[in-house]
């Protein structure tokens, strides 16, 4: 880390900015006591799982439980993707409950009652806290307008096509996970589901394709106060990003679209999607995209370390983000703002406190 820089207390708020995926499932393998060793030290401030992490459900509670004793004061977020049906990381193979598809329950009639549809997630959101997992990386707000986007519609990933289907059964979602104290992360804001392509591979541009009811499913869950943190995705907007062909995920336009009180007036915590996806690795280096991320707003950055299973990549962001306050390109006060947003929604579930409502 960079040193003499900032006081201690600085570096540690710099660290829960942090989300990061790390190698190996049991306690002894490296991967899991570097990232110990880095949630102990508050070089980072939290982790998302991912299947290479999951053999069963013993092994992963165990792991879980091995994480989440690292910190007491600030228990570090342990998240993992857990949609239904294309997207679980938690899988049926492995001994894990099988959940249907968002576009399942979005469709079906026998299903999308909002107390049907909190009835499924109450299920999958037990099943997570028994595990040990205080976050899901869910639910997808986005709204089907192109039925083959293939990272959205073309894998059942969204509610449905207009903000009267989706709002209320996320609202169930959210309640649910709630209940069972995991907080939740809606995503992908502006709006994924008009995309034409995949943002795991290439930067998506949803100049043309884009609608203004895309943000009615956050404005709805804001207003019912159900909104814990929300996920910035790698989308090309020129109303979202600052400058041309620059992801929304690295702009303040973005975060202000998401802040503003005559927009969503959202001032809960700000994530972006994995910065490790094909939209912003071919544009910027891990640091370069950490560094722009926190200075336009965002409050964690989410790496998912899958390929490069680096024992010290939270290390190394951290560090980026340490130099970019000591020279000047990120402000203090944009650290003191993220961390205030951190450990509201850590107290929240330190308290179990997380708000319910329809």
């Amino acid at each position: 880390m960079t040193a003499g820089c900032m006081p201690d207390d600085l570096h540690a708020k710099i660290g829960q900015t942090i989300m990061i995926g790390f190698p190996g499932r049991r306690e002894s393998d490296p991967g899991v006591k570097a990232i110990r060793a880095q949630l102990q030290e508050g070089t980072v401030g939290g982790v998302v799982l991912f299947p290479d992490n999951i053999s069963s459900k013993a092994q992963l509670k165990a792991l879980i439980a091995a994480l989440r004793e690292t910190r007491s004061d600030l228990p570090p977020f342990i998240a993992v993707d857990q949609e239904g049906g294309a997207v679980q990381r938690l899988r049926t193979r492995k001994g894990f409950g099988w959940f249907p598809s968002a576009a399942l329950v979005g469709k079906n009639p026998s299903l999308d009652s909002q107390e049907i549809a909190e009835a499924i997630y109450a299920e999958m959101a037990t099943e997570l806290a028994e595990l040990g997992f205080n976050m899901n990386l869910g639910p997808v707000v986005d709204i089907n307008t192109n039925p083959n986007n293939p990272v959205i519609g073309a894998r059942g990933r969204s509610f449905g096509s207009d903000p009267d289907t989706v709002a209320p059964i996320a609202a169930a979602f959210i309640n649910a996970h709630h209940a069972a104290n995991v907080a939740t992360v809606a995503k992908h804001f502006p709006g994924h589901g008009s995309s034409a392509v995949d943002s795991h591979r290439k930067l998506a541009d949803i100049s043309h394709s884009w609608q203004n009811l895309e943000l009615e499913p956050y404005r709805r869950l804001a207003l019912q106060g159900l909104l814990d943190a929300v996920m910035i995705g790698h989308l090309y907007h020129p109303r979202f990003s600052d400058l041309e062909r620059l992801p929304a995920s690295l702009s303040a336009k973005a975060v202000d679209a998401l802040r503003a009180s005559d927009g969503i007036g959202f001032d809960g915590v700000v994530m972006s999607d994995d910065l490790e996806m094909g939209a912003i690795r071919d544009a910027f280096t891990p640091e370069e995209a950490a560094v722009r991320a926190i200075k336009s707003g965002t409050d964690i950055v989410v790496f998912s370390n899958i390929e490069r299973g680096d024992l010290n990549f939270g290390t190394r962001i951290h560090h980026a983000l340490a130099v970019a306050v000591c020279d000047g390109r990120i402000g203090t006060a944009r650290i003191e703002e993220a961390y205030r947003r951190i450990v509201r929604l850590k107290e929240q579930l330190k308290t179990k406190t997380l708000p319910r409502a329809w």
